[in-house]
């Protein structure tokens, strides 16, 4: 198969110009199926949540389908949520071939809006025997009558967190650490007060080891860097009427890119310091505006679209935090995309059958190749501007024991400060005129910090990962 070879940003790639996803046989025979989310916990095991895929997400009736793989795509394996058509999906989270957790939200209609139906009840669900049994977990003490559950995300066997939208004046967070057994709701101390009307929305968050990030109807991402126990919130969009659909972050839980929803049409934010921090890039050429997510090990962001359009549809990729985007493919609709790692990934759309657009497909398997970072870019210093200029330098990047400062004309005399990510002082320096400044942060724990160089005219702040 013909190779092509393209440029973006500095870097190339290569990818194939067909088969850039592999047709699944997802084993519906379903008139009608779009695939909603997808959960990947391993290479070879996937599963994949539906929705009425001709009558839509949202609006649609209830489905409660779902279809998984332990073989790496070769074969899919039907099977049915339960039988309570009051429920649908908001989100599946995968533990292996044989469990996973389903958060499932009630319907009912939204005030003023004849499309979107999210109705109070619900709860989170769970299955230990490949989806034939399904049970609710501790009904009536995670979640009640007044629920409206969001997200349930598992990060091993016994360690689970799951969000709700605001019930009691504040959002709904749990926690367990024991399979599930137990529940803890999250402290409304611990939990910035909710803004009048703010929901948070279905799969609209991010999961990278301990830190957690969800999104919200006020354009604002809630974040916790303990999972869960605890809570800070930030700003992506200061202007009225947008919420935030998506949020994805790479690897370092620096870099992200927010999908935001509103004012007659969507944006694409950007972050480089873990969410304190955004810069809308509105909507960049060849951005798919249905779905997005990170590519574990990479710095690839790749974003899908579900339109029946060919010049919407189909997938693209970003290797500069959403800066700018590149068509994979305009072949098929696709939504929900999710990856394990640069070689393993699935993206679920739309089948309908006999539709001249949707009649084939639906649900797909990653066959791109992916850039990967090399060993330079990950120790060279990372060039830092302001106005154009290089002003600050970072490296190496992320640090270990030391972090070394370096400073550009205009910043020679300067208070290098480091933070953490809740904003507190914790090593503070002068420069004293020296072009290079060395940080001892041997002894500072692991995670994200904020290095800060100020002067009388300037601050910059630069986020950076301490690794060990």
């Amino acid at each position: 198969m013909k190779k092509i070879l393209l440029f973006a940003v500095g870097a190339f790639w290569i990818f194939t110009t067909k088969a850039q996803w592999e047709v699944q046989n997802h084993g519906f025979t379903n008139d009608s199926v779009g695939f909603y989310e997808i959960s990947l916990p391993d290479k070879n095991t996937a599963w994949a949540v539906c929705y009425d895929g001709w009558n839509g997400l949202l609006s649609g009736k209830p489905i409660l389908d779902f279809t998984r793989t332990v073989d790496g795509g070769n074969t899919w394996i039907t099977g049915k949520m339960g039988s309570d058509r009051t429920l649908r999906f908001s989100n599946i989270s995968a533990i292996d071939g044989q469990e996973a957790w389903v958060a499932m939200h009630k319907i009912g209609p939204i005030p003023g809006n004849l499309f979107l139906s999210f109705g109070k009840g619900g709860g989170v669900f769970h299955t230990r025997d490949a989806g034939i049994t399904w049970e609710q977990s501790n009904p009536g003490e995670l979640f009640d009558g007044n629920s409206v559950p969001r997200f349930v995300h598992f990060k091993d066997k016994n360690h689970g967190v799951a969000m709700g939208d605001p019930n009691g004046g504040y959002f709904e967070v749990y926690t367990t650490n024991n399979k599930g057994k137990k529940w803890k709701r999250v402290r409304q101390e611990d939990l910035p007060a909710p803004l009048d009307n703010e929901v948070g929305w279905i799969s609209g968050h991010s999961v990278i080891g301990n830190t957690i990030w969800f999104g919200t109807s006020a354009g604002r991402m809630y974040k916790s860097i303990d999972f869960g126990k605890s809570w800070t919130v930030h700003v992506v969009d200061p202007l009225p009427g947008t919420y935030v659909n998506e949020i994805a972050f790479l690897d370092d839980g620096l870099r992200g890119v927010a999908h935001l929803r509103g004012r007659g049409r969507t944006f694409v934010f950007s972050t480089s310091d873990g969410g304190l921090t955004w810069t809308n890039y509105f909507q960049p050429p060849n951005w798919k505006n249905s779905r997005m997510t990170a590519v574990p090990g990479t710095n690839a962001f790749v974003s899908t679209a579900l339109h029946g359009n060919p010049i919407f549809q189909g997938s693209a990729v970003s290797y500069d935090v959403g800066l700018t985007w590149t068509d994979i493919e305009q072949d098929a609709d696709k939504a929900a995309c999710r990856f394990f790692d640069a070689n393993t990934g699935y993206a679920g759309g739309l089948y309908v059958t006999g539709h001249p657009i949707f009649g084939v497909g639906g649900l797909y398997k990653s066959e791109i190749v992916f850039e990967l970072p090399s060993q330079e870019n990950r120790s060279r210093p990372a060039a830092q501007t302001v106005h154009g200029n290089e002003m600050v330098r970072l490296y190496p990047v992320p640090a270990n024991d030391v972090i070394n400062v370096t400073l550009q004309d205009g910043f020679g005399n300067s208070v290098i400060s480091i933070l953490t990510a809740e904003g507190r002082v914790v090593e503070s320096t002068r420069s004293s005129g020296a072009r290079t400044v060395q940080l001892d942060v041997s002894k500072l724990p692991v995670g994200l910090y904020i290095v800060r160089i100020a002067n009388e005219t300037k601050t910059i702040n630069k986020p950076i990962s301490i690794v060990r």
